[in-house]
C-alpha cells in the first residue's frame, strides 16, 4: 500500500461510485446484522438533500472507503456512515477519511456526532481514541434487539464557537 499522503478524497458524483458504496454496506458490518441490503444502501447513497455529503477515499482509482456527512439540521455534522473496503482496513484509510470529515464539520460546527452499533468494538475503540465521547444508548434503534451508541467529538460550546467565528470574520 502507498502512503496515506497519496490517497485522495473527493465528493462522489456518478451512480457507479453510489453503487459500489452500496455494495460495500451489503457486505460488511454492521450493516449485514442489521439487515441492510445493497437496495437500502443504494436508497441511502442516491440522497442529496437535506445537507447530506459522500466522500470517496482513493488511490488513483481504486476505491478504498468511504464516508456519508449530514451537514444540515438538528445534528449538523453528524457522520452517518464511515465504510473502508475489505481489503483496505488496517491501513488508516479510516482515520483519514475521518481526519477529512472532522475538518469539513469543524468549519462550520464545534461538534461531531456519529453512531456505533453496540457489538461494533473495533469501531467503537476507534472512535473513542479520536476522542469521542458516549452520549446515550439508542436501544431497537435501527433493528429490534440491537443498540446503537451515540457519541461525540467536541472542540467547544456551540455560543463560543459561534463568538469565535464573528470576532475572527
Amino acid at each position: 500500500m502507498e502512503p496515506l499522503e497519496v490517497i485522495s478524497i473527493t465528493r462522489i458524483t456518478d451512480s457507479e461510485d453510489q453503487n459500489w458504496c452500496a455494495e460495500l454496506m451489503a457486505h460488511s458490518e454492521p450493516w449485514l446484522s442489521l439487515k441492510r441490503t445493497y437496495e437500502d444502501g443504494q436508497a441511502l447513497m442516491r440522497v442529496t438533500e437535506g445537507g447530506m455529503e459522500a466522500y470517496m477515499a482513493r488511490l488513483g482509482k481504486e476505491r478504498l472507503g468511504f464516508v456519508v456527512i449530514k451537514m444540515a439540521g438538528a445534528f449538523v455534522g453528524y457522520i452517518q456512515i464511515v465504510a473502508v473496503a475489505e481489503s483496505s482496513r488496517g491501513m488508516g484509510i479510516g482515520n483519514k477519511m475521518l481526519d477529512f470529515v472532522e475538518k469539513r464539520i469543524f468549519e462550520v460546527s464545534p461538534n461531531a456526532f456519529i453512531c456505533v452499533s453496540d457489538f461494533n468494538e473495533k469501531a467503537r475503540k476507534l472512535y473513542e481514541n479520536r476522542g469521542y465521547q458516549l452520549l446515550g444508548k439508542l436501544e431497537n434503534y435501527l433493528e429490534k434487539g440491537f443498540t446503537e451508541l451515540l457519541l461525540r467529538k467536541t472542540i467547544g460550546s456551540i455560543n463560543d464557537f459561534k463568538a469565535k467565528k464573528l470576532t475572527n470574520a
